[in-house]
């Protein structure tokens, strides 16, 4: 029987490329999935104390000749031990049902299923299974298929429309995956974008921002997002989810200071009461992580999250960014200043009391 799952869907005569769905939608090289899945590594990306994966399956060319060629698509949720390592006897017992569809006792026991069809039971039948938030499906199928040297969907031109000139084309008649499409291939329309960003309908480019925040897009694009965010937050009728959005859209680009300056504002002016809001703390908490190494950050985030939130809201937030070795340090400093917000001090003790 195979060790690993890679080795498992090889032996299958199917190409294996692994992807993590957690904060963003990612590709994992062979090597740190191959490590994870050894037991020698940690997952490189995990969120809520699992592995969120895409697996995207590929027939080998000895199967094209055959067969449909389109790649099987599995998304696992595996649970983590507390070195964020996967749970071997989980990977053990999966394994084994696998193995049992592909290779089962008896012929009748088959049913005559292809080996892509026997996996897709077995997988269904061995609760890891989730299915991704709409937004991130879309943006997986659109780096998938950039990935696999593809075209991307029907629906892009109409988006590449839409970026040139969004008053020449209605928004209604975009569809989610030509913004993924867009976000994903963001550098070829870069010029337009920049440009017209400020005029897109909120719609559109919310739906656009969710693709990005997978995307390590450059400040030219960055700059007209926070501006719209600003814009909305600054008027007298603020766009909450505009603005949660923007800040997804903006956490993975280079553009660190423009992106930390605009969540200090938001952070310490509170502009609109945008601070206390629930999404806009766990979009700053989940899709910003990186930037709460920053601890002036850090403290800004954990007194507006301790003052505004249930106690159920900041153990959760909590919990999950202490799992990040690179942020425990950080956040443990500030959590433990003698000249803590009284809030922070409380919503701690609360938090270590819960065992979380």
């Amino acid at each position: 029987m195979a060790n690993t799952l890679t080795e498992l869907i090889t032996d299958a005569d199917f190409d294996l490329r692994w992807f993590d769905l957690g904060r963003r939608v990612r590709p994992v090289s062979r090597k740190a999935a191959q490590a994870f899945e050894d037991g020698a590594s940690p997952w490189p990306h995990p969120y809520l104390r699992q592995a969120w994966c895409g697996l995207l399956l590929t027939p080998r060319r000895t199967e094209i000749e055959n067969g449909p060629t389109e790649p099987a698509v599995w998304f696992l949720r595996l649970p983590l031990d507390e070195q964020g390592k996967l749970l071997l006897p989980i990977r053990d017992r999966f394994l084994r049902a696998l193995h049992q569809a592909l290779h089962p006792a008896n012929e009748a026991a088959s049913n005559g299923q292809a080996p892509a069809k026997a996996l897709q039971q077995a997988l269904e039948n061995s609760g890891l299974m989730f299915t991704p938030a709409t937004d991130k499906r879309a943006v997986f199928h659109a780096q998938a298929a950039k990935l696999l040297g593809h075209p991307p969907s029907n629906h892009y031109p109409a988006a590449k429309a839409y970026a040139k000139d969004p008053a020449a084309f209605p928004w209604e008649q975009l569809a989610l995956q030509g913004l993924a499409d867009l976000a994903v291939r963001w550098d070829k329309e870069q010029e337009n974008l920049a440009a017209n960003l400020t005029r897109f309908a909120a719609p559109a480019l919310i739906s656009l921002s969710q693709g990005f925040e997978s995307e390590a897009i450059e400040h030219q694009l960055v700059e007209p997002l926070i501006a719209r965010a600003r814009q909305s937050l600054e008027s007298d009728t603020p766009d909450f989810a505009l603005v949660i959005a923007v800040i997804r859209g903006i956490s993975h680009s280079p553009a660190t200071r423009m992106r930390q300056q605009f969540l200090s504002w938001i952070l310490q002016q509170n502009p609109a009461g945008a601070a206390t809001q629930p999404e806009v703390l766990a979009a700053i908490g989940s899709r910003c992580n990186e930037d709460l190494s920053q601890a002036v950050l850090a403290k800004s985030w954990l007194e507006r999250l301790s003052a505004s939130q249930p106690q159920e809201t900041f153990n959760l937030l909590l919990s999950d960014l202490l799992f990040l070795p690179q942020l425990r340090n950080v956040l443990l400093g500030v959590l433990r200043d003698p000249q803590r917000q009284e809030s922070v001090a409380l919503s701690f003790g609360r938090f270590l009391q819960s065992g979380t």
